[in-house]
């Protein structure tokens, strides 16, 4: 899916990029993110300049697959293996790694436009880590915004596998949602940037949560029309409040 997605849109980051600026991007970075991943490889090669290379087991799904999404059957959750690069500077990462072989792991990445000298590969991880087994008890349990789609509204109870940043010209959040119920993905785009610095931070912790899913007639800019409108730890999404103001 990765690699796929990379040929299709090349050439709209490229010329995206003339006229977006970010301090999230560094020069050349085709994306960014945080994923749930298996880490399956982690090697060092070379005599005389190390390089730190491995593969990494994303979860990922066939956009091909008959499926009924009016019934939230869509869809199967498959594996794909990417490639990987770590900067030898990046020590911390490393160790990480190496000690962590064949475990689930949360994962920063970018998806470099052009691939880096000191690097292997286009995908950089750069930062790692264990996610932790409960929520702090002065963390925020939710996050609920506008919804977007007037096609459906429902909440799904799972945990979100991957969000990431992608520099077209308008830049789009986009991402991948697990449904614990139905054991069954699915991609998801977020329009508000609120919403996505919550789920990036939720995804540091392995507790389970509600997902607000709002359903859009029509996509525009983002990929998907899917979109995240609440985050709910303690309830399912989608209650009616007395207040129309945005709660965190």
């Amino acid at each position: 899916m990765f690699r796929d997605f990379k040929r299709i849109f090349i050439l709209i980051f490229s010329f995206g990029s003339l006229f977006f600026s970010s301090s999230v991007f560094a020069l050349g970075t085709y994306s960014e993110g945080w994923a749930v991943v298996r880490l399956t490889q982690f090697e060092s090669r070379g005599i005389i300049f190390d390089s730190h290379e491995g593969l990494i087991e994303f979860i990922t799904f066939e956009g091909s697959e008959k499926c009924d999404s009016s019934k939230d059957e869509c869809y199967a959750p498959l594996k794909e293996k990417i490639e990987f690069s770590v900067r030898p500077e990046n020590s911390d990462v490393v160790n990480f790694l190496s000690s962590n072989l064949n475990q689930e792991i949360l994962i920063q990445y970018r998806i470099h436009r052009i691939e880096p000298i000191a690097l292997s590969t286009d995908f950089e991880v750069v930062a790692a880590q264990k996610q932790f087994t409960g929520m702090p008890r002065d963390a925020a349990d939710k996050i609920i915004v506008t919804k977007t789609g007037s096609k459906r509204n429902f909440s799904v109870s799972g945990r979100i596998l991957q969000l990431e940043y992608q520099g077209t010209a308008v830049g789009t959040y986009e991402g991948l949602y697990f449904d614990e119920i139905r054991g069954k993905v699915h991609p998801f785009s977020v329009t508000n940037e609120e919403v996505a610095n919550f789920i990036w931070n939720t995804m540091k912790f392995g507790t389970k949560y509600y997902i607000g899913v709002s359903v859009a007639f029509a996509t525009g800019w983002r990929k998907s029309d899917y979109d995240i409108f609440e985050i709910n730890y303690k309830a399912p999404a989608g209650g009616v409040y007395t207040t129309p103001e945005t709660k965190k």
